[in-house]
């Protein structure tokens, strides 16, 4: 037999009434339609000074055979020290090292994940059977549930930043993990197929992410200084899937922001989030009401909703960004305004 709460004069019973009936009142919620506005978290800054050592510590105190991956994850405070898988809304972030002769064991997950090189070569990751070497400021991509791991037959250490859009496939309750060995693993074209610029092979490609999955830095680098300045100086490029000019990967979308020494960016602001890895160069970015200066292999956080501007204090700067901008245009929740 089921009893209903019943609802009696006063204010105190009401709420009592309620709350056994497990409703909540909205408009004690949000206090207006002002309530339903973003309130990013605000931007985080990791500096190389402090990250650097730790990856040193890190070599000295944990082998391969204590950790699938030797991963530091950055773990942004605002959402506390036991969330480190959120960098910032969406996307989260580290920095992993392989040393020589080492190798990091094939697995794969409904997780897109991609690395930016940091330093040193004589590494690769292997995708779906392909292998990419990993060079410098080399973007490679490993998509969701395609098979990857890393091996190194160099001389000497390799970090390399990983990006994962972990926090919004949680989220969603949509997170799988496989180990290896790898299987039933698909034919695909080889990245050589793609680098030329204006084509592609003519077979259909039906993946929902990029068939390349190496984007070398010389090539991306060379493209940034080819590309038009905006008034404000800056360049901006975008990693593309080269079968359909649209996000390298379903749930991570790359940029290369290039900077003009002292002209600070026109101030924008978006419902996207990124994380920020200075390739190169000095300076400083205002976000929101935080001002962060940076510099060379430094990590930082745009949070949805701050208004943003970058300026350089070198000759150059350049910024990869890795962000969730093309899930909220495809979920119709993408708003961007400038200044």
């Amino acid at each position: 037999m089921s009893t209903s709460p019943s609802v009696r004069a006063g204010a105190n019973d009401f709420h009592a009434a309620i709350e056994e009936a497990h409703v909540v009142a909205l408009w004690e919620m949000f206090g207006g339609a002002g309530g339903l506005q973003p309130a990013p978290e605000p931007a985080f800054h990791w500096p190389w000074r402090v990250l650097g050592p730790l990856m040193d510590r890190a070599i000295a105190e944990v082998g391969m055979e204590q950790a699938e991956r030797r991963v530091l994850s950055l773990a942004n405070p605002a959402y506390g020290r036991d969330d480190y898988f959120r960098a910032t809304t969406n996307l989260n972030a580290g920095l992993q090292i392989l040393m020589p002769g080492e190798r990091a064991r094939p697995h794969r997950h409904s997780m897109d994940a991609l690395r930016f090189v940091v330093e040193g070569e004589g590494a690769a990751t292997i995708v779906d059977g392909k292998r990419c070497d990993m060079v410098r400021g080399d973007l490679i991509l490993t998509p969701a549930w395609t098979w990857h791991e890393h091996e190194h037959t160099g001389t000497r250490r390799v970090i390399w930043l990983d990006s994962l859009d972990v926090p919004l496939v949680m989220d969603m309750d949509a997170s799988f993990f496989e180990p290896g060995p790898a299987k039933n693993v698909p034919k695909l074209p080889a990245d050589a197929a793609f680098t030329a610029p204006g084509l592609v092979p003519a077979e259909q490609i039906t993946t929902a992410y990029s068939p390349l999955f190496r984007y070398p830095w010389r090539q991306a680098r060379e493209a940034l200084a080819a590309s038009p300045a905006a008034e404000d100086g800056s360049r901006l490029l975008r990693y593309v899937n080269p079968a359909t000019g649209g996000a390298v990967l379903s749930r991570l979308d790359c940029y290369l922001l290039g900077l003009s020494g002292g002209q600070p960016t026109r101030p924008y602001r978006s419902t996207s989030n990124a994380v920020c890895f200075v390739v190169e160069g000095t300076g400083r970015s205002t976000i929101g009401e935080r001002t962060i200066e940076w510099s060379e292999n430094d990590l930082f956080t745009l949070p949805h909703w701050s208004w943003i501007t970058h300026t350089a204090e070198s000759a150059n700067a350049t910024i990869f960004q890795s962000t969730d901008r093309d899930v909220m245009r495809r979920l119709d929740l993408l708003r961007e305004e400038r200044k």
